[in-house]
């Protein structure tokens, strides 16, 4: 085979390879796994059995109003036979994992975005610390709050999981804690706002560091520190991927008692 014959069939494999990088990229698929297993549908598959509804909110991580082409997620969920879960994992390409109660999309009205501008797959890109980053393929967002401490939108998200919080992150749990005490406290506060990005004894977000092995954090790590860390993490690193908390210093301190007691509870290393 002679050289021009060889370059030619090699630029006709990387336009192949390229159109359908383009055509995935043009039709997302969204994955729903669920009590009775595992589905997955296309945007196009989506849009032809759902009834889309544009809505207007800010967007917290622009600080702006967004205008968005949208599913109810409750019809996403029914539609893909997600069950009666107590709890959503949403996962995202960048490792980010939120979790929220399941009530929650009928209480803040949690919606499957996927354009913006009437346009499908139209983004504005988001700040993520040093970077912008585009949210495709969807965004899960909330008609009710743009407040992240109650919800915070995850975006690159491709995989829902419904599931039952004890059961997918037991060695988050601080078993043998009062469960009226401040380390029961800080581990509802760490499950909503923490656990998407960070982990405990590997088990959570993978964007951030693990918390509790082979070290836990308050190991090394002060409680004024901590405190300040958690509060600003922008005192300490220009554009740190980490936002600043909407957490009170009560809060932070249940946190940081968490942490403190799950040292004493290190498994999965």
């Amino acid at each position: 085979m002679n050289a021009f014959l060889t370059r030619s069939l090699v630029a006709v494999a990387i336009l192949l390879i390229s159109a359908s990088v383009i055509a995935q990229t043009a039709n997302p698929v969204l994955t729903v796994d669920g009590e009775r297993g595992s589905q997955s549908l296309s945007l196009d598959d989506l849009r032809s059995r759902l009834e889309t509804r544009e809505i207007e909110v800010v967007n917290p991580d622009l600080g702006r109003p967004v205008r968005y082409l949208t599913f109810s997620l409750a019809d996403v969920l029914r539609l893909m036979d997600a069950g009666d879960a107590e709890d959503l994992v949403f996962h995202c390409l960048d490792g980010y994992e939120a979790n929220t109660a399941a009530a929650n999309v009928a209480t803040l009205d949690l919606r499957l975005a996927y354009g913006e501008d009437g346009v499908p797959e139209r983004w504005s890109p988001i700040p993520t610390g040093k970077t912008m980053t585009d949210p495709a393929p969807f965004i899960v967002i909330s008609a009710n709050t743009s407040d992240p401490k109650t919800f915070s939108w995850p975006f690159q998200m491709n995989r829902i999981e419904a599931i039952s919080f004890a059961k997918k992150f037991p060695l988050t749990l601080p078993t043998g804690a009062p469960a009226d005490g401040e380390v029961s406290r800080g581990f509802a506060v760490f499950r909503e706002q923490c656990l998407k990005c960070h982990s405990v004894n590997l088990q959570g977000g993978e964007v951030g560091p693990e918390l509790n092995i082979p070290k836990n954090i308050t190991e090394y790590r002060s409680t004024g520190f901590l405190r300040q860390w958690i509060h600003d993490p922008s005192q300490f690193r220009a554009r740190a991927r980490m936002p600043p908390t909407q957490l009170t210093p009560v809060e932070i301190d249940e946190v940081i008692a968490y942490l403190r007691y799950m040292a004493r509870h290190k498994q999965g290393g």
